[in-house]
């Protein structure tokens, strides 16, 4: 499928940097960006950690599906998908299999990874009630077995976001 039609899903650990560099990246390409987490806390009217607490991590998952298939079906409609638009998908994304096969429709998976000791924690209910190195060992080898590149985050998201399109042989001149 052409490259200017396919959607950039970002995945990787809470606090890896996917909301930070996803909008650096829809703004070097120029395509809406779909923040899943943003998207999930404006539709049920609270922020994640509440959700968390008043609904519980189902209801969430419940949730962050419904989300990213809303996303991808509406940049499926975008202008007859001229362009594909860039997806920052929650961490746990990776935690129910039907988010893969909605990613796989017309996706390239990139897994954003950073060093467990850099991560941001804080308003992170798992990251903080499970911890960060639980997390990992539930969630490290999925984020593997999904992605199609993995990139290592920078200090800068202009930099990873470079990184991201030259790993993906996107040409700088090729974007919109």
């Amino acid at each position: 499928m052409n490259k200017k039609i396919k959607n950039i899903a970002l995945i990787g650990m809470p606090g890896c940097g996917k909301s930070t560099v996803g909008k650096t990246l829809s703004q070097v390409m120029n395509r809406p960006l779909a923040d899943i987490d943003s998207l999930i806390e404006e539709s049920a009217g609270k922020n994640i950690p509440r959700i968390f607490a008043e609904d519980g991590e189902e209801e969430f998952r419940r949730l962050e599906t419904r989300t990213l298939r809303s996303a991808l079906r509406r940049a499926l409609g975008r202008e007859a998908a001229k362009s594909g638009i860039v997806i920052a998908a929650g961490g746990g994304v990776v935690t129910r299999p039907e988010n893969l096969e909605l990613l796989r429709q017309n996706s390239v998976i990139v897994y954003l990874k950073r060093a467990l000791k850099d991560l941001e924690v804080k308003g992170r209910p798992l990251s903080g009630s499970v911890g960060i190195e639980a997390l990992a060992a539930q969630r490290l080898h999925l984020y593997e077995e999904w992605c199609d590149y993995a990139v290592q985050v920078e200090n800068n998201p202009q930099e990873t976001a470079m990184r991201i399109l030259q790993t993906l042989e996107f040409p700088v001149n090729d974007i919109n």
